[in-house]
């Protein structure tokens, strides 16, 4: 026996005649993706974005819009962030190292405790490159480890619990969130690149992988093979932490080849240069510094100044990703820097994330 309560009525839904029934509201069968940048971001979010709406073009049940936020600063310098309707809907974070890099933080906390507050089925946080993620070991006496802390102040107090780190500087900071961060790899796409604008160009026998340090060494080490190149080595000693490192020798072929550097990151590029003209004193005939993260910045030099370094050094080309805007600096590295565009693959993680897809077949590098 049904009964009603004074003051209230049913509410009213249309069905598929378009005419009103009586009942309960019908939910909407869609599930909403929306897809957030912090400031700085505004290009690789929307092309993350548009990468995942055509993904998921196959998929009817998801509908993927931008999230639009608005961030205001009052006359304190405190800011406050203000979103669009996220109730019930999977959100998609994207955050990356953008001067001022703390400021950026800041907002991505502000930003994030905002989801928490609308009420989202799920929050995604995708960190193209990391902040303070250099800054994850106490290597020193009495030094803040931010890249430790970060991850504790994202899963205890702001509930973030699926965290992607696009090619971290060390794979273990992925296990310092609880559960372990996914990583998304890069080096398949950077092997690509050598196989399809170098390999292209000259024989393998005259080209060869370098390794800049050990840890070069060890983390790529199955690219020489993949690729069919001879590998090489510069083998380096430091005296302290403050010092640069001195080279000691190079083992394996040079003379003659076209070199590629591998690495994850280029900050300063002081290393790479002193390693490109080492290689060059012995013979290299052209020496290609690959990165995953362009950071290309130094405190001591305007980023003009950098640039006009960078591009007059005896690297030949600096290939990175776009992980970290680069803004002006391919134009000031007149034609010696190559961007290679992420959005695809962020927008095939985050699309095998939300399907519930594996990520391994990622982490395969093309025979």
């Amino acid at each position: 026996m049904g009964f009603a309560v004074a003051g209230l009525r049913e509410p009213r839904v249309l069905d598929d005649a378009g005419l009103y029934n009586r009942g309960v509201n019908v939910p909407n069968p869609r599930t909403t993706v929306k897809v957030f940048a912090t400031t700085g971001m505004d290009d690789l979010g929307k092309g993350v974005e548009n990468e995942m709406r055509c993904r998921l073009a196959d998929h009817p049940d998801y509908a993927v819009e931008a999230g639009e936020l608005s961030v205001s600063k009052f006359s304190n310098e405190n800011i406050e962030v203000q979103i669009s309707n996220v109730r019930d809907h999977l959100v998609l974070v994207l955050h990356t190292q953008v001067p001022p890099v703390s400021d950026g933080l800041i907002q991505l906390f502000a930003l994030l405790d905002a989801i928490n507050n609308a009420h989202p089925r799920q929050v995604f946080l995708v960190f193209p490159y990391m902040p303070y993620s250099r800054s994850d070991r106490k290597n020193r006496p009495r030094i803040s480890v931010m890249g430790q802390r970060l991850p504790e102040i994202l899963n205890r107090v702001l509930g973030v619990h699926r965290v992607m780190l696009l090619a971290p500087h060390d794979p273990h900071i992925k296990q310092y969130f609880i559960p372990t961060a996914d990583e998304v790899p890069v080096l398949p796409m950077l092997v690509d690149f050598i196989r399809r604008e170098y390999l292209s160009r000259w024989a393998r026998e005259d080209c060869a992988i370098v390794f800049a340090d050990s840890a070069a060494a060890k983390r790529f080490e199955e690219v020489p093979s993949v690729l069919g190149l001879d590998p090489a080595y510069i083998y380096k000693s430091r005296i302290d932490h403050s010092e640069s490192p001195t080279v000691k020798a190079i083992t394996g072929r040079v003379d003659g080849r076209h070199c590629f550097i591998v690495d994850d990151e280029i900050l300063t590029g002081n290393t790479v240069m002193r390693d490109a003209a080492i290689l060059k004193e012995q013979g290299a005939a052209s020496v290609h510094v690959l990165g995953v993260h362009g950071v290309l910045a130094d405190q001591r030099l305007s980023v003009e100044e950098l640039m006009a370094k960078l591009s007059e050094s005896d690297v030949d080309e600096f290939v990175v990703t776009d992980s970290i805007p680069l803004g002006d600096k391919v134009r000031l590295m007149n034609g010696k820097l190559t961007v290679i565009p992420i959005a695809p693959l962020l927008g095939e993680t985050c699309k095998r994330l939300i399907l519930g897809e594996s990520l391994s077949v990622l982490h395969r590098m093309g025979v």
